[in-house]
């Protein structure tokens, strides 16, 4: 059995790591975000592993990326490109994908708009990417 001396340390240690833990989270996942923004906005270089191969992005980052970039004011696949740093060719299949398939996006007089099951969509994606 370990000494009284022992076990109070033990406990104020856990309860120490439990508040660092909970002071931690919140700033993580700002930085997390934040990091997301940044690559989404094309501010950010993407990691790239040895050889110069770009890493392969989370399920959904690309999604992600392509419905905030409208949420945040892309109104054509252009400034989606701009915005994101994702390939021409693979903003365009996707935009076409979420509008005629998906319908998270819709065209109208102004351009690309997030549909209600869009905005649902990105809130899950983010929702999930925190979770």
């Amino acid at each position: 059995m370990a000494s009284p001396i022992v076990r109070e340390t033990v406990k104020k240690l856990k309860a120490r790591r439990a508040l660092l833990q909970r002071q931690v989270k919140g700033p993580l996942e700002e930085l997390a975000q934040i990091e997301e923004d940044l690559v989404a906005l094309g501010a950010a270089a993407r990691p790239r592993r040895a050889g110069g191969a770009t890493t392969r992005r989370p399920a959904g980052a690309n999604q992600s990326a392509i419905l905030r970039a409208v949420r945040n004011g892309a109104t054509e696949p252009g400034e989606i490109v701009e915005q994101t740093g994702l390939a021409p060719a693979s903003v365009r299949s996707a935009v076409t994908t979420y509008t005629n398939k998906q319908k998270l996006l819709t065209r109208g007089p102004n351009g690309l708009t997030l549909t209600k099951a869009g905005r649902t969509k990105l809130a899950e994606l983010e929702a999930a990417r925190q979770g």
